[in-house]
């Protein structure tokens, strides 16, 4: 194995294991999977006690015999961050490296010291971090993705090798995103999929990424929900010929009649889960549509906005994250931010983990008009990614005033020298490839409206029209 390759031995041989555990954990029902949990979380507090001098100095007050999760403090990414190298447990893996590493975009997929993926994130915090996974963690991500997720999609069926199929993901690619970077990494670990698979990039014209679609002909599409629900307009116009056998959505919310919408126009199943960058695979769809929580490798916390557990069937105000997976960069108790619910029922599917609700991103697609007057589909995912890359802010607002006007407000604790100079530049230039050259942008500053709990906020809506008269 070279610098900057991943092991394909020793990746199968951890694969091998943990996907063996998940399948027998789902057989072996709720007992086999609480008392896993419970020695996963022992180990792993352990662990972060003795190896992260942050969780050290944190967890002072606590108990040192019988460590339980309600005895430790919440962490939040700012404070994770503003202490990475007193955070992880491998000297090695500082801050100042992990940055410089994710600096270099060649690298996305590449493997950090020959044994780390790292991901970087903003969310919908608008704080920027950088997560570091160890070998282990993304064995079991791989493993629950491969025994859990993809026996529910018709496209992975046992009688039709995966290798037959065609692989599109159309997901942000200017940085080293959880979704690039594990893409990326099935690619160097396994020639078959190099072969068979292909990635889009979301901030490319609608247009084009259709046009590119018909040329690969995808039997398998990942994207974001709102991207499926523009290529579904797309095929309805008449505009994109492709069968797939399944769409795969993760990363927003997606409602139960664009679900609809999209397998009317596609002929095929929709699936989705919910991840993180903190955690790939946090819950797994079933073919009732359920959302399943793989609570045999990650502890959801919902609460309320003091912190306090909420019971089953109530909407939290934020959620806490434990992953039992990840011993490089512990994550316990780690406030995820969104809102999430426990239900107290079970799914009539049979699988024995929770069912929770989820509710997520839910940002807007843009329809902005051309020159001619023609509407143009903008992802949000794209804007985003656009400002974020392009002019380095995380804390912003996008709202569509007009056909063809865009609102744009920054917070005034801009570190960028003329930061409403740069949006502004680097949103017309984005614009400007999706075929609009005659957007109007108007930036402002104030205060970004987020949750007083979780600190997420929405970024992209469309302004609905006053009504005028009673």
């Amino acid at each position: 194995m070279r610098p900057g390759e991943w092991s394909f031995l020793d990746a199968m041989w951890r694969w091998g294991g943990f996907a063996t555990d998940a399948g027998w954990t789902q057989a072996a029902g709720r007992v086999a999977i609480e008392r896993l949990r419970q020695e996963r979380l022992q180990r792993l507090l352990a662990w972060t006690r003795r190896h992260s001098r942050y969780y050290a100095t944190h967890w002072a007050k606590a108990p040192r015999r019988d460590l339980r999760l309600a005895d430790l403090p919440h962490v939040h990414k700012a404070d994770l961050m503003a202490h990475f190298d007193d955070w992880v447990t491998d000297s090695a893996v500082t801050r100042k490296a992990v940055e410089h590493f994710a600096s270099d975009l060649v690298r996305i997929g590449q493997p950090m010291l020959g044994r780390y993926a790292v991901f970087s994130s903003s969310g919908t915090t608008g704080v920027p971090g950088l997560i570091v996974h160890d070998a282990d963690a993304l064995a079991v991500y791989d493993a629950l993705g491969a025994t859990r997720m993809g026996a529910l999609a018709p496209a992975w069926n046992w009688g039709e090798p995966l290798t037959g199929h065609r692989y599109a993901l159309i997901a942000a690619t200017e940085g080293h995103f959880a979704g690039i970077v594990s893409w990326e990494r099935l690619r160097a670990l396994h020639p078959w999929f190099e072969a068979n698979a292909r990635v889009f990039p979301v901030t490319a014209p609608i247009r084009e990424t259709c046009a590119e679609l018909e040329r690969f002909r995808p039997t398998v599409v990942a994207s974001y929900a709102t991207v499926l629900r523009a290529l579904a307009y797309e095929r309805d116009a008449g505009r994109l010929a492709i069968q797939p056998s399944v769409l795969w959505y993760g990363g927003e919310w997606l409602a139960p009649i664009a679900r609809d919408h999209i397998q009317r126009a596609f002929g095929c199943r929709v699936a989705g889960d919910y991840g993180a960058s903190e955690f790939l695979n946090i819950a797994f769809e079933c073919e009732r549509g359920a959302l399943h929580l793989n609570d045999d490798w990650v502890v959801l916390e919902p609460v309320d906005e003091n912190y306090e557990p909420v019971p089953p069937d109530t909407a939290s105000a934020s959620v806490l994250l434990t992953n039992l997976a990840n011993h490089v960069q512990p994550l316990v108790r780690y406030e995820l931010g969104d809102s999430v619910t426990i239900a107290s029922k079970p799914c009539a599917c049979g699988r024995p983990f929770p069912v929770i609700r989820v509710d997520g991103r839910r940002d807007e697609i843009l329809r902005l008009d051309d020159s001619r007057g023609h509407d143009v589909p903008i992802m949000p995912m794209a804007l985003c990614t656009a400002v974020e890359e392009g002019a380095g802010e995380h804390r912003f607002q996008v709202v569509q005033t007009g056909p063809a006007a865009l609102r744009v407000r920054l917070e005034p604790a801009s570190r960028s020298r003329h930061p409403g100079a740069r949006v502004k530049d680097c949103l017309s230039q984005f614009l400007a490839r999706q075929g609009l050259t005659h957007v109007a942008i108007r930036v402002e500053t104030g205060d970004i409206a987020a949750h007083p709990v979780s600190g997420k906020f929405r970024q992209v809506w469309r302004e609905k029209p006053r009504l005028v008269g009673g």
